[in-house]
């Protein structure tokens, strides 16, 4: 009978096709979260002007201070955050999966920086910046023999030195001097290190994150040694060509950001409309031009300049990247451990 009726035809009436579901709109402002400088200015202001959309940027100065906000659950659309943060957030859920329908020039994006352990598919996560560590230093005040990261503690440079307040970094650098793994979580070692860096703490300045200040005290020579990146390097050297950039022998700390959402904002579609524009090729070229870091766009490398595409200290060599050592996360033990040394040293006295 079931038969019959199928096959004559006799049915009731369809019921009606479901309404398109109407395409989501864009707010009026984004909140934009991450390093201090970390975005032109006129990259924002395009994206205003094209769409409407104002761009509240909000800066943190280090990867701890970032993850703690996140964590404690203050609001921002988007996030561009370094790589051994992820974990953590993901584990805790508190960021959004990516809706990638509305990110098609994620098809720019280099194949060898997608699907990378700590986000594998990229569901939560689209590449951004990345690069080496270095030293950059005056030449023509201190000479060239500053060759590794140990050699902060020859007193001939004391007085002279510059060092960014990036707890990873700092200390990882100061394990390796010492010839301990650079993510060390051994009590005893950790402590060796903190001696160590309580003996550096007179002969160095601590600086912020913004490049501005760091170079323009290095230029004016109230610092001769800067621990810090390709942008300083790049903006010191054009205005004097005895700047150098030095990787330390120890090895280098290898960092890398990428965007992502966080899972309490309510402005999703926003952001990733920000996000497409952020990889359209010759936005990406802008970020690369202004802020001289390397970006796994491979559509915007066509738009950069070769002398500026071909620069090592800008897009790192993989002799560099070898000697490099990946900025991972910690174990909660050992995140516990790095941050009582971290705090021990900032709060002792000259």
């Amino acid at each position: 009978m079931i038969a019959l009726i199928l096959a004559s035809g006799c049915r009731e009436a369809e019921p009606p096709t479901p309404p398109t579901p109407p395409k989501p709109t864009l707010a009026k402002a984004l909140t934009f979260y991450a390093f201090a400088e970390d975005m032109p200015q006129s990259v924002l202001d395009a994206f205003a002007a094209e769409f409407g959309v104002a761009v509240d940027y909000q800066p943190f100065q280090s990867p701890e201070e970032a993850q703690a906000s996140i964590v404690s659950g203050k609001e921002y659309d988007l996030v561009l955050i370094e790589h051994q943060l992820f974990p953590t957030l993901l584990e805790q859920r508190l960021l959004a999966a990516i809706n990638f329908q509305h990110i098609p020039n994620f098809k720019n994006i280099s194949v060898n920086f997608r699907d990378l352990a700590m986000d594998p598919g990229n569901r939560f996560s689209i590449p951004a910046s990345y690069g080496t560590t270095g030293l950059i230093v005056r030449t023509d005040l201190v000479g060239t023999g500053l060759s590794r990261w140990a050699d902060l503690w020859n007193p001939r440079y004391a007085g002279k030195i510059g060092l960014r307040a990036q707890p990873r970094e700092i200390i990882g650098m100061t394990l390796r001097s010492l010839g301990y793994a650079f993510a060390s979580e051994n009590p005893e070692e950790l402590e060796a290190a903190l001696k160590r860096l309580l003996e550096l703490k007179p002969a160095a300045t601590m600086l912020a994150i913004e490049a501005d200040n760091a170079v323009r005290l290095l230029l004016d020579g109230k610092i001769a040694i800067l621990h810090g990146y390709a942008e300083d390097y790049q903006e010191a050297h054009e205005r004097n060509p005895a700047v150098a950039y030095v990787l330390p022998q120890e090895c280098t700390a290898l960092w890398g950001e990428s965007y992502a959402i966080p899972a309490n904002s309510r402005r999703q579609y926003t952001a990733e409309v920000f996000l497409n524009f952020l990889l359209r090729p010759e936005i990406t070229a802008q970020i690369i031009k202004e802020k001289k870091y390397a970006q796994p766009n491979d559509a915007a490398l066509a738009l950069i300049d070769p002398e500026l595409r071909d620069n090592a200290v800008v897009f790192p060599a993989n002799q560099d990247i070898k000697n490099g050592v990946l900025i991972q996360p910690l174990s909660p033990q050992g995140q516990s451990l790095y941050t009582d040394v971290w705090a021990r040293f900032m709060a002792a006295h000259h």
